[in-house]
């Protein structure tokens, strides 16, 4: 389907990282929620920087994955909207921000 969010699965210094682009919406939360239940262990950073846009109904199915997980996630290329919609829902973005992404405001 055209504007489907696409997922490359690829090591950066020893971590996990999930390349996302094109559009990411509540199908694309679920099917990522797969892939990060079948990864094992280490952190994971999922990046965000190639997606066009935003559904907000996706960004809040993840964010209820998130809010209720331990596993240990980086999340970068996130704009300012969507860390709100993570913090109304109860994610604290901080602790998920990767090191090298610009500091929240």
């Amino acid at each position: 389907m055209p504007g489907a969010c696409k997922f490359v699965r690829e090591s950066e210094a020893g971590r996990t990282v999930i390349r996302l682009s094109g559009v990411f919406d509540r199908t694309s939360a679920a099917e990522l929620a797969e892939r990060l239940e079948a990864e094992r262990g280490g952190e994971v950073v999922l990046d965000f920087s190639l997606i066009r846009e935003f559904a907000d109904l996706g960004v809040a199915a993840l964010a209820h994955e998130l809010a209720g997980g331990d596993r240990r996630l980086l999340l970068r290329g996130l704009r300012q909207h969507q860390l709100r919609i993570f913090r109304y829902f109860g994610v604290d973005v901080e602790a998920f921000q990767h090191p090298q992404a610009p500091a929240l405001h």
